[in-house]
């Protein structure tokens, strides 16, 4: 059995209006889920013999082969407050804490720049990285900027470079992406999804207003403002008042959207996940391709077989994209781009012609992990 302890791999009813979460976790959260079979998460106390009052440590100190931490941006460069201060500590007691082999998946170093010289941490964090490298057995981490702030500063060499595992976590998704881009470039008039980070940017409206020309998608993962408003559009519709920022679009002598317009769109586009499977069934019957700057977005539709572009607007999207020859392309270039320009530069051969490669370096950092190996695919075409 291995534990699993970290990021949810579902959400609660609550979300996102109470509790806080960003739902492109859960696809990072299932991914060991996906990739074991006798997998348990802490939170979910479903572990067998689980009584009330049990410890998730005693339970993986007892009965676990290896526990698996699944974890995101962890580490914040230049970001000296006392919350993430605590956060530092926190993690440190939890490491010492197992006696059993300990995984991590997906660490990352969040900054504003891939530059070595311009990044600094807190003591606690220096004390964490150090403690990883001591306590644990194998570190999955996202990039190359990572894995060298974690040398630099934690004296780390038990980490490989694996881009998010949750790319790993569905490989017969590569075939159906394979054919898909083929249908793809073929259909004059395909179903599209979008994600955003920055709404109130101006690249980022022109790629929403791009989507809501083409009748496409909005995929929220995350923010509370703009599922508020979605509530207020269908349960008050004459009083709701758009996130400030939306306001740039709708207001001014010439609005690039009426109000009913965006309300109306809204009210049919917008959507929320907070489970997996419908999540991936949307994907798989009614989008045919996704753009955006949420990363996880964009992993939900490639594990489905849905061809998608990483617009990238920081280090840490650049950092996966690159480690994963995923396509990508800068925010500002992409916002003045046409969908079909867009697909056109969606270029998916230096993934497929590196896949091989990919999955042989998760499976090294599996063989440290001493956890099984995942299959790697084979590229056959397959009707979506």
């Amino acid at each position: 059995m291995i534990g699993v302890t970290g990021i949810l791999n579902s959400l609660p009813a609550t979300f996102p209006l109470e509790t806080h979460e960003n739902s492109g976790n859960m696809i990072h959260g299932d991914a060991p889920f996906q990739l074991f079979d006798d997998a348990y998460l802490a939170i979910n106390r479903d572990w067998p013999g689980y009584k009330p009052g049990d410890r998730f440590k005693d339970f993986v100190n007892e009965k676990c082969t290896h526990v698996i931490i699944t974890c995101a941006n962890v580490f914040r460069a230049n970001d000296f407050g006392e919350n993430i201060r605590k956060r530092y500590v926190k993690l440190v007691e939890m490491l010492n804490g197992y006696e059993k082999p300990i995984i991590l998946f997906g660490l990352g170093v969040q900054a504003k720049e891939q530059d070595l010289s311009k990044v600094k941490f807190p003591p606690e964090a220096i004390v964490a990285m150090r403690a990883i490298a001591e306590k644990a057995t194998a570190v999955s981490v996202r990039g190359e900027f990572t894995l060298s702030v974690l040398k630099q500063f934690g004296g780390m060499e038990n980490a490989y470079v694996t881009g998010c595992p949750s790319f790993f976590s569905y490989p017969d998704a590569f075939s159906k992406l394979k054919k898909n881009i083929e249908l793809l470039r073929a259909n004059e008039f395909p179903r599209i999804a979008f994600s955003g980070t920055h709404h109130a940017a101006e690249s980022e409206q022109l790629l929403l207003l791009n989507t809501i020309r083409n009748n496409g998608f909005f995929i929220e993962p995350q923010d509370r403002a703009n599922y508020r408003y979605l509530k207020d559009i269908l349960e008050n519709p004459e009083t709701a008042v758009a996130p400030a920022h939306f306001q740039r679009l709708l207001s001014g002598p010439s609005p690039k959207l009426q109000r009913d317009e965006f309300c109306n769109y809204l009210s049919r586009r917008l959507r929320l996940f907070r489970d997996i499977k419908p999540w991936k069934e949307f994907n798989g019957e009614f989008v045919d391709y996704t753009f955006g700057t949420r990363f996880h977005v964009n992993m939900a539709s490639m594990l489905e077989g849905v061809p998608a572009l990483w617009i990238t607007h920081d280090s840490r999207t650049r950092e996966l994209a690159d480690a994963l020859h995923l396509p990508s392309m800068d925010v500002e270039q992409a916002g003045v781009l046409s969908i079909s320009e867009l697909i056109n530069a969606t270029d998916y051969e230096p993934l497929f012609s590196n896949l091989d490669r990919l999955f042989e370096r998760f499976n090294q950092f599996l063989d440290a992990a001493t956890l099984p190996r995942v299959r790697v695919p084979e590229l056959k075409t397959a009707v979506k």
